[in-house]
């Protein structure tokens, strides 16, 4: 029978949910948390689908359904239909039952052809897929700390940075209003990394995730390289590849309007504490005319990284202060670059800075503080496929 109907008929659909290597499903365990934190009114739906891989809805709304599943992030979706799966599949150069690694915390497998499902569903078109497919071989790398930023009680989101020609090849925004609506690559490449945390990795919210407050990135945060208006070494290239996607973790943006100094003023302010304390890696997007600026000045990218890290610091007083060392993690538990000093920099070194020149080019510049959370220090890189 055909893989869609028209409005009204028969779907056929991809379960998008993950199971286990031991063909359990996730939702199994997902139903039972949702049931303890008192969430089933909204979650009417929790573990009611058929245990197979297609399921055939008649006459039905299906991104009602998956909603009170809790299959989505709360708008409407695309339905992964088995022709539109087999589009997005098509071209990629992967078996559909090829694994990408197992995701905490409930050790989802993705394979290709559950990740498709997600990415369907999120709006991607067929030419995302390979940006999607090396976003979730990241997140199941060891050094990523999915379990970690799934369960945590921060508010911590994958942070997507792209570079590379795939940049203008995508359409992915990179200029005016990057971190904004707009741009269906920007959007739906990061809201189906999300869905695939929480469909086959089992990330629902209070279930699972216990993040206090969550974030608007949590939707999406995909930004990259503005390529035309960098006057440094290309990111790509400097983490080694052609077209390069750079896995990091962010609690936040933090606007900042201004130069270097604005910079660093912000980065020594809205330092993470979680940062400091587990040695991580933070980014800096820096806006083209700043870093324009600064190479006519005879500046390297290196140059401005050294300086953020000098300047972007913690008064000894105000870091003495932080919750997280009077409360939660002793004195004596942090790393010795955080002690003797008057100042405490953002991250241990100028290299724990990646630094990406994006946003749009004008005097008045809008750049970008991410602060980072956990453990290992972490800046994954993968080369996008073709």
């Amino acid at each position: 029978m055909p893989a869609e109907r028209g409005v009204g008929e028969a779907l056929w659909l991809l379960i998008p949910a993950g199971q286990r290597a031991n063909g359990a499903w996730i939702d199994d365990t997902l139903v039972q948390r949702a049931r303890e934190k008192g969430m089933t009114a909204r979650l009417t739906e929790a573990g009611r689908f058929p245990r197979q891989r297609v399921e055939v809805l008649r006459g039905g709304d299906a991104g009602a359904l998956y909603y009170r599943r809790g299959w989505t992030d709360g708008l409407p979706i695309v339905p992964p239909t088995l022709d539109r799966v087999d589009a997005m599949l098509r071209g990629c150069g992967r078996g559909r039952n090829e694994s990408l690694g197992e995701l905490d915390p409930l050790k989802g497998v993705a394979t290709v052809e559950r990740v498709a499902a997600n990415a369907v569903m999120a709006g991607c078109a067929p030419e995302h897929f390979p940006v999607v497919l090396a976003a979730v071989e990241a997140l199941a790398d060891p050094a990523f700390n999915l379990r970690g930023v799934q369960t945590t009680d921060e508010n911590v989101a994958p942070l997507i940075l792209l570079s590379g020609p795939v940049v203008e090849r995508l359409e992915v925004n990179s200029g005016f209003g990057m971190l904004g609506p707009g741009w269906q690559a920007n959007a739906a490449i990061g809201r189906a990394v999300r869905f695939v945390m929480n469909n086959i990795g089992g990330g629902w919210p209070e279930a699972v995730s216990f993040a206090g407050l969550g974030q608007p990135g949590r939707y999406t945060l995909v930004l990259a390289e503005n390529a035309a208006a960098n006057p440094w070494e290309p990111l790509h290239e400097e983490l080694g590849g052609e077209n390069v996607l750079a896995l990091m973790r962010a609690e936040t943006a933090v606007n900042v309007t201004g130069g270097l100094d604005d910079l660093a003023s912000v980065m020594g302010s809205a330092a993470s504490a979680f940062n400091m304390a587990w040695e991580g890696k933070a980014a800096v997007v820096m806006a083209p005319f700043v870093a324009q600026e600064l190479a006519g000045q005879g500046w390297s990218k290196a140059d401005a990284k050294e300086a953020l890290w000098r300047r972007g610091r913690m008064p000894r007083a105000g870091f003495d202060r932080l919750w997280l060392r009077t409360r939660l993690i002793g004195g004596e538990r942090w790393p010795e670059w955080t002690k003797g000093q008057d100042a405490v920099p953002a991250v241990a070194r100028p290299e724990d800075i990646v630094l990406i020149v994006a946003g749009g080019d004008i005097p008045i510049p809008q750049c970008a503080w991410f602060p980072s959370w956990g453990f290992p220090p972490c800046c994954i890189v993968k080369e996008i496929g073709a």
